[in-house]
């Protein structure tokens, strides 16, 4: 599979930007949930808003990297099709998530 002339830096980081979508919602319904979760991450920083965007940049970023590190440097190689379908998915995911969590009064 060749990537269709799709910089290194735009997979690696919308690879990123999918799973962190999803993880992001897990996360809001995981804090929204556990009183444990959500009192740890106030204890992290001054609210547990900060804390949560602090990991979700954190995890967008190292993600990011680590799939611009792989093939031995080359990159995550995949097709332009594939990367957009990946990104659609892993964004209506998250928003799902979300949605269903307050839309069944969570």
């Amino acid at each position: 599979m060749e990537n269709s002339g799709i910089s290194k830096p735009t997979v690696s980081y919308g690879l990123a930007l999918a799973i962190t979508s999803v993880v992001n919602a897990i996360l809001v319904v995981a804090k929204e949930e556990s009183p444990i979760v959500m009192d740890l991450m106030k204890k992290i920083t001054f609210h547990h808003w900060v804390t949560h965007c602090a990991f979700v940049v954190v995890l967008f970023f190292g993600l990011g990297c680590l799939f611009a590190r792989a093939n031995g440097g080359r990159g995550v190689n995949i097709t332009a099709s594939r990367l957009i379908r990946s990104l659609v998915a892993g964004v209506v995911l998250g928003s799902l998530i979300i949605v269903g969590f307050y839309g069944t009064g969570g």
